[in-house]
């Protein structure tokens, strides 16, 4: 029973190091061997003192009959410490186009990696 005990503490702390120092990296879907690399985006809003800073980034495809549709989305914090959350808020895996919005930490900017992949 101690076994036990220490290995669901150990397991418990693992959890919250990986919450608190793993940084605001997201990824919604899975990238496959055969998706393409649809798009490469830098999302950037400079810190304004005391201020949260929002930014939406929108990604749509141009033709519609031939759109690809996304199969993944990650998202990379270029911050190592207070960084922003990202937060999908239309589309994604699975449809032809994505809306995500971003919101800073107060009095801290906005500088993160977006990468969409599909097929």
């Amino acid at each position: 029973m101690g076994i036990s005990a220490t290995f669901v503490g150990l397991l418990l702390c693992g959890v919250f190091l990986t919450t608190v120092f793993g940084g605001n990296n997201y990824l919604w879907g899975e990238i496959g061997p055969n998706d393409y690399h649809l798009a490469k985006d830098t999302v950037s809003k400079a810190f304004f003192l005391g201020l949260v800073q929002h930014k939406k980034y929108v990604f749509k495809q141009s033709n519609n009959l031939d759109a690809l549709t996304i199969t993944a989305i990650r998202i990379t914090d270029k911050k190592k410490d207070n960084g922003a959350t990202a937060v999908l808020v239309a589309g994604g895996p699975g449809s032809k186009g994505a809306t995500i919005e971003f919101t800073s930490q107060r009095g801290y900017g906005i500088k993160d990696l977006v990468e969409i992949w599909g097929r």
